[in-house]
């Protein structure tokens, strides 16, 4: 009896669109997926010792080390122009939440300023945005 061998030809894949296509996901990945802070980099967040979820909310205030608000941008606003900005975007109406990335060199006054203005716009709460360490061994 004769066997009949059949050859196979063994075809080869062409794996370099699939590495081309791996290599822009993993750029884009690394581009799009970069993690960023939402406030300038003059800004050294206070710390706190209790670790909280952070939630990032869509309306942030950022008070610097001058004791100056800002929105974006370089032009500081008074707390009447914030709460005017609040109250013409209904964030009390709506129970929005404002996030205070506050520099812990601000002064407690200005804080305190912040949340009388918020409450007359109708502001119900306020988030303060801190840097977690524990036991005292985060920086100093």
């Amino acid at each position: 009896m004769k066997l009949q061998h059949t050859r196979r030809e063994i075809k080869s894949i062409d794996l370099l669109p699939l590495i081309n296509v791996v290599f822009l996901l993993i750029l884009f990945v690394l581009v799009a997926g970069r993690p960023t802070t939402n406030h300038p980099q003059q800004i050294e967040v206070a710390r706190s010792k209790v670790d909280m979820p952070y939630e990032a909310t869509g309306l942030s205030v950022w008070l610097r080390s001058d004791d100056q608000f800002y929105l974006t941008g370089e032009t500081p606003l008074t707390l009447g122009e914030l709460a005017a900005h609040f109250s013409k975007k209904q964030v009390g109406g709506q129970g929005l939440t404002i996030e205070l990335v506050a520099d812990r060199r601000a002064h407690a006054k200005a804080l305190l300023d912040f949340r009388q203005a918020m409450a007359r716009a109708g502001v119900g709460e306020i988030r303060i945005k801190t840097e977690f360490y524990d036991n005292g061994e985060g920086p100093q």
